[in-house]
């Protein structure tokens, strides 16, 4: 009887220490709770597109990218262009729009394994592209101007 009291409150013990260390190791800041996340808008041609996107139509000279609520830019198309400062724990919305009209939207979340720097990327064919300098060579190869 004994033994079985000393075993329990070994056990008992020991679950409360290991319950203790991991919510100690769950509300330590770590690296990427402190970091922001940024998305390079690569160029696409000023000339309108011929194919018809899976958005529809769309005007390359007021094509428009917003993020969650922040101001829409002009999509680029000389230069890329950075959006910093995206919250990596957040899910973002994402919209295009062309004379007036959205023509895709769509939801991202920085995953745990993507890199904190993003490409997107339009062709009117293909559509919106999403991608890391891990996941997609387009990616690796278009965004030195973003982070040099």
């Amino acid at each position: 009887m004994r033994k079985t009291r000393i075993l329990a409150a070994a056990l008992f013990t020991s679950g409360v220490v290991s319950l203790l260390s991991n919510s100690v190791a769950q509300t330590k800041p770590t690296e990427s709770n402190n970091e922001q996340g940024s998305i390079c808008v690569l160029p696409n041609s000023p000339e309108p597109p011929t194919r018809i996107s899976p958005g529809g139509e769309y005007n390359p000279k007021t094509l428009t990218l917003r993020i969650d609520k922040q101001e829409p830019i002009r999509w680029p198309h000389e230069q890329p262009v950075r959006i910093d400062g995206l919250d990596l724990q957040a899910n973002h919305l994402v919209v295009l729009t062309s004379d007036g009209k959205r023509i895709q939207s769509f939801r991202l979340k920085f995953a745990e394994d993507d890199h904190t720097k993003l490409c997107i990327y339009f062709d009117g064919y293909q559509g919106v592209q999403l991608g890391n300098k891990k996941n997609a060579d387009w990616c690796r190869v278009k965004v030195q101007a973003c982070w040099r």
